[in-house]
């Protein structure tokens, strides 16, 4: 697997402390890079407040893609959460996803369906399939 991901301790700890606080609804997210390296995580409201599926309004982000032009920052990917299964991409998601959002666009899972020992993992979807790879942690 190929490192297609690097990031902080601390985006990680984001995403699954997003995770937690809205289960049992999925959390879902945006990315930001700068030089090759995730640098903030932006949460984002579930539009469609739902434990099975996730969809961020156009309205947030636009406004969260501003924020990255002003911090000099550009769009690396998405995250969200499964609460009750694991940090696999459904039929949905891939659905949802590949159209638009393909490679160089990341896709990081959180998995909570045992709140205590989260589970995260990073994906490329495209082309109607999934292909999982590894992330980095740097200081």
């Amino acid at each position: 697997m190929a490192v297609i991901a690097r990031l902080k301790r601390e985006h990680i700890d984001e995403m699954i402390k997003h995770a937690r606080e809205e289960a049992p609804i999925e959390c879902c997210g945006i990315l930001a890079k700068r030089d090759g390296a995730i640098v903030r995580v932006y949460r984002a409201k579930n539009a469609e407040a739902s434990p099975y599926r996730f969809s961020i309004d156009a309205r947030e982000q636009l406004r969260i893609q501003r924020d990255m032009d002003d911090e000099g920052t550009e769009w690396a990917g998405f995250y969200h959460s499964h609460t009750g299964t694991p940090a696999v991409p459904s039929p949905t998601d891939i659905r949802q996803m590949s159209t638009f959002f393909g490679p160089p666009y990341v896709h990081f899972l959180v998995g909570i369906a045992d709140p205590d020992n989260p589970e995260l993992r990073v994906w490329y979807i495209e082309n109607g399939d999934k292909t999982e790879h590894e992330y980095e942690l740097v200081d």
